[in-house]
C-alpha cells in the first residue's frame, strides 16, 4: 500500500485529466498549507467554469502526504444546497466517526474536533447555498482552529465569498480568473479533441478571447469546433450569444446552453440522455447508464458513441477509476430548467431505481456503508421525489397528514386509488428503507420522508407498516431532543401494534417508551414499560433481544438506585451473553455490572468487573468501550484512596484520548487526573490538570466547564497562597 493510499480520502482524480497551467495559484495553495503559521481557512472564488475544484483537487493531491489524518471533500448532497449535514455524513463515510448520530447543536464541536491538534485537510464546496446559522458555526469553527496546535486546513469554495469568510480568510483568498494565453495553448494539447486541435491552435488567441480563458469555456469551444469545423462558421453562431463584458467573452451559461442544444440536434440521443442525467445526483455508475438513464435510447454500441461525444464535448466528465459519470455543473443547471419536460413518468423510474440501493443499507454492516455512500445523493433524490408525490395527492405536507391520521380519515387523495398504488407502494418502501439508515445517520429530510411513507402505508392498509413508520418518527424525535412529542408518536405506534399482536414490534416500542421516559425522569413508568418490553421478548425466543431486555431492566433499577436488581438483570443478562460468545455484548453487560457494583460500594468486585469488561473490548478493538473501562477503573481505584492505580488508569485513558482525537473525553480525564493529584497533596500537578483541562474546554467554547476548571484553579491558588507566604496549615 503506498502512502497516499494508506491516508484516508475522498478524493476524486477525474477532474485533473489533462490539468494544465495554474502554477503560481498551485504554489500560493502549497505554501499556505504546508506553512505553520497559516490561518487555518483559505478560499478560492471565481466564476463558474474557471477551475476552481479542479484547482482545489490539484492542491489536495499535491499535499496529501502533509494532512496523514485525512483529506474530505464535502459537496451537496441530491438536489440540495449546501448542508452542514453533508459534512458530518462525509466524515462518518470517510474517516468511520459517528458524528450523524449526535444531534444538530454538536455538529459544530464534532467537526471541530476532527480537525483539532490533527492535520486534515476539509474542502467545502459550493458554500453559496448555506444558511446564515451554517455560516456562523462555520465561522466558529475556523476561530476556534486558530488556536489548536494543529496544522488542520478548511479549503472554501464558492462563486463569491460571504463577508464573514471573506474577513477570516483575508490575504488567504485566491480570486482565480481565466488561463492566460500560453496555459490555454497548454489546455488545448491536453484536452482538445485531435480533429479540433489543429484549427483550435491556428485561432488560440480568438478562442482565448471569446472563453476568457476559463478551462470549461475553452472545452465547449473545442467541442463546437468538432461540430462547425471552421473557426469562421462557429464565430459567427458565437456572435449572436449573450456576451459576459465588452471584451466579447460569452457568458458561461449561454455557451452551456448552446453546446447543449447544437449537439442534441444532430445527435438525437444526447438530448434525451442529458435530460434524464439531471437526476443522477452525484453521478451515475457505468451500470446505472446502462440499466436505467440509457434505457430505450438504442444499443449498448451507441451507447458508447454518444458517451464519448460527450465526453469530448465537455457535456460530461467520465470518472474511470469510480466508474461513474458525471454532467458539468453548469451544464446540469441548464438541464435543470427543461427537465420537467421529461414528465413523472422518468422520476418514478429513477426513483425506483434507487430504492434497491437504499435498502441495501439495511443489508451491509455498518462498516460496508462506505459502498452505498456514493449513491446517497440519488437516494435522497428518490426519497424526495416519493415524498412531494403523496403531499400533490393530497395537497397537504405529509407531516401533517400522518399526523391527522387518529383523529381523522384520511381524506380522498386528488387521483383514485387504483391509478397510484405503485407510487404509494413506492413511497412506504422508500420510508421503510430509509427508516433503519435513518435511526444511525439522522437525516434531515428524515421525517418527511417516514410520514410520506406513512400516508402511504395507511392509504394501502399495512397496520404492521404504518405503526412502524410512526415509532421511527418517534425515535427521531427523540434524537432530536423532542422527548415528549416522541412519547406520543411511540404510543400511537404502541396501539397498532397492540391491536394486531406484532409482539416483535410491540417489544421494539416498549423498549423505546422506556428510554424516552427515563429521559423524562420518570423512572418507575420507564420501568412497567422494560418489562413489558422482556415479557414481549421471553415469547420471541431471540436472546440476543432478550440480553438488551435483561440490560435495560437493569439500567431502569439503577436510575431507582435499587442497585440489588441491577446486579440481578446484568447478571441474568451476562450469562446469555457468555453463551453466545458475543464478545461487544459481554462487554457492555460486564461494565454494566461494574456500575451497579461501585454504587453499592463493592469496590473489589465492581473492579474484576470492569477488568473483565476491558478484556473484551481490548478483543474486538473497541476504543471507545477501552477508553470507558480505563475511565471506570479509575474511578473506582479513587474511591479505594488507591491513588498512584487511579492515576495510571487515566493515564492510559488520556493517551488513547489523544490517540482517537476525543478531545472532550481528553478534557474530562484531565479533571479526573486533577483530583487524584490533588488527594496526593500534589497542588502544582494538580493546578497544571485543571488547567489544560480548562484550555480544552474552553477551545470548544464550553464555558460551563471552563467555568467549573477556574473554580477548581482559584481552589488550588487558595491553598498555595498560605504555603507561599509561610502560614502553617
Amino acid at each position: 500500500m503506498s502512502p497516499s493510499t494508506a491516508i484516508p480520502h475522498n478524493l476524486g482524480v477525474y477532474r485533473l485529466q489533462g490539468f494544465s497551467g495554474r502554477q503560481e495559484p498551485l504554489l500560493a495553495l502549497h505554501r499556505w498549507l504546508t506553512d505553520p503559521e497559516s490561518p487555518p481557512a483559505l478560499a478560492i472564488s471565481g466564476s463558474q467554469g474557471n477551475g476552481k475544484s479542479t484547482l482545489a483537487t490539484a492542491a489536495a493531491w499535491n499535499n496529501i502526504h502533509h494532512f496523514a489524518d485525512g483529506v474530505i471533500w464535502v459537496g451537496a448532497a441530491g438536489g440540495d444546497r449546501f448542508r452542514l449535514y453533508d459534512v458530518v455524513r462525509t466524515l462518518d463515510s470517510v474517516l468511520g466517526t459517528t458524528l450523524t448520530r449526535v444531534s444538530e447543536d454538536r455538529w459544530g464541536i464534532g467537526i471541530l474536533e476532527q480537525l483539532y491538534r490533527r492535520r486534515r485537510l476539509l474542502i467545502l464546496d459550493e458554500l453559496s447555498g448555506a444558511t446564515e446559522s451554517e455560516l456562523r458555526t462555520l465561522v466558529e469553527i475556523i476561530g476556534h482552529l486558530q488556536d489548536s496546535g494543529g496544522q488542520s486546513h478548511i479549503l472554501l469554495i464558492d462563486r463569491d465569498l460571504h463577508p464573514e469568510i471573506r474577513e477570516l480568510v483575508g490575504e488567504h483568498h485566491l480570486a482565480l480568473g481565466g488561463l492566460d494565453l500560453a496555459e490555454t495553448v497548454q489546455l488545448t494539447h491536453r484536452r482538445c479533441p485531435e480533429a479540433a486541435r489543429p484549427t483550435a491552435l491556428r485561432h488560440i488567441e480568438a478562442l482565448h478571447r471569446r472563453s476568457g480563458g476559463r478551462p470549461l469555456s475553452l472545452r465547449l469551444l473545442y467541442g463546437l469546433l468538432l461540430d462547425f469545423g471552421t473557426w469562421q462558421d462557429l464565430e459567427l453562431a458565437l456572435a449572436e450569444l449573450p456576451r459576459r463584458d465588452d471584451q466579447g467573452q460569452v457568458r458561461m451559461a449561454a455557451l452551456a446552453a448552446f453546446a447543449v442544444e447544437n449537439f442534441a440536434a444532430f445527435w438525437p440521443q444526447a438530448g434525451p440522455l442529458l435530460d434524464r442525467l439531471v437526476r443522477a445526483a452525484g453521478g451515475a455508475t457505468f451500470r446505472a447508464l446502462r440499466e436505467l438513464f440509457w434505457a430505450g435510447l438504442g444499443s449498448e454500441e451507441e451507447l458508447a458513441e454518444t458517451l464519448q461525444g460527450l465526453v469530448e464535448r465537455a457535456l460530461v466528465e467520465e470518472n474511470p477509476f469510480d466508474r461513474r459519470i458525471l454532467v458539468q455543473p453548469v451544464v446540469r443547471r441548464y438541464l435543470v430548467q427543461s427537465a420537467a419536460m421529461l414528465g413523472e413518468e422518468w422520476d418514478r423510474q429513477h426513483a425506483r431505481y434507487y430504492l434497491h440501493l437504499a435498502r441495501r443499507y439495511e443489508e451491509l454492516p455498518l462498516h460496508r456503508w462506505t459502498e452505498v455512500d456514493p449513491e446517497w445523493g440519488n437516494i435522497h433524490l428518490g426519497a424526495d421525489w416519493v415524498a412531494d408525490r403523496v403531499e400533490r395527492l393530497w395537497g397537504r405536507p405529509a407531516l401533517e397528514l400522518v399526523s391527522a391520521l387518529e383523529t381523522q380519515e384520511l381524506p380522498e387523495p386528488i387521483q383514485p386509488l387504483p391509478e397510484v398504488e405503485a407510487d404509494l407502494r413506492l413511497a412506504r418502501d422508500y420510508g421503510l428503507a430509509l427508516a433503519h439508515y435513518a435511526f444511525w445517520r439522522h437525516p434531515p429530510g428524515i421525517l418527511r420522508w417516514l410520514a410520506a411513507g406513512g400516508v402511504a402505508a395507511h392509504a394501502l392498509g399495512d397496520v404492521r407498516d404504518l405503526g412502524w413508520l410512526l415509532a421511527n418518527i418517534g425515535r427521531q424525535l427523540f434524537f432530536r431532543g423532542d422527548v415528549e412529542e416522541a412519547v406520543g408518536w411511540l404510543r400511537r405506534a404502541l396501539r397498532l401494534f397492540d391491536e394486531h399482536d406484532l409482539v416483535t414490534e410491540m417489544a421494539y416500542a416498549y423498549t423505546d417508551l422506556g428510554t424516552s421516559l427515563r429521559i423524562l425522569d420518570e423512572s418507575r413508568t420507564a420501568l412497567d414499560y422494560f418489562w413489558l418490553a422482556f415479557e414481549a421478548v421471553a415469547q420471541l425466543g431471540d436472546t440476543r433481544s432478550l440480553i438488551a431486555a435483561y440490560l435495560n431492566l437493569g439500567s431502569a433499577y439503577f436510575a431507582l438506585q435499587n442497585y440489588e436488581r441491577a446486579v440481578e438483570q446484568h447478571r441474568k443478562a451476562l450469562r446469555i451473553a457468555l453463551g453466545l460468545g458475543a464478545n461487544i455484548l459481554i462487554a457492555s453487560t460486564f461494565n454494566n455490572l461494574g456500575l451497579a457494583l461501585e454504587a453499592m460500594e463493592h469496590f473489589d468486585q465492581a473492579r474484576q468487573a470492569y477488568l473483565q469488561a476491558l478484556q473484551y473490548f481490548q478483543l474486538e478493538g473497541d476504543l471507545l468501550g477501552i477508553s470507558t473501562c480505563y475511565n471506570n477503573l479509575g474511578s473506582v481505584a479513587y474511591a479505594q484512596q488507591r491513588l498512584e492505580e487511579a492515576e495510571q488508569w487515566y493515564r492510559q485513558d488520556l493517551a488513547l484520548s489523544e490517540r482517537r482525537g476525543a478531545w472532550m473525553d481528553m478534557a474530562a480525564t484531565l479533571h479526573n487526573l486533577g483530583h487524584v493529584a490533588l488527594e496526593q497533596g500534589d497542588l502544582d500537578q494538580a493546578r497544571r490538570y485543571f488547567l489544560e483541562s480548562r484550555d480544552l474546554y474552553g477551545a470548544f467554547q464550553l464555558a460551563e466547564y471552563v467555568q467549573e476548571e477556574e473554580e477548581m484553579i482559584r481552589y488550588i491558588d487558595s491553598l498555595r497562597a498560605p504555603q507561599a507566604s509561610g502560614v502553617d496549615l
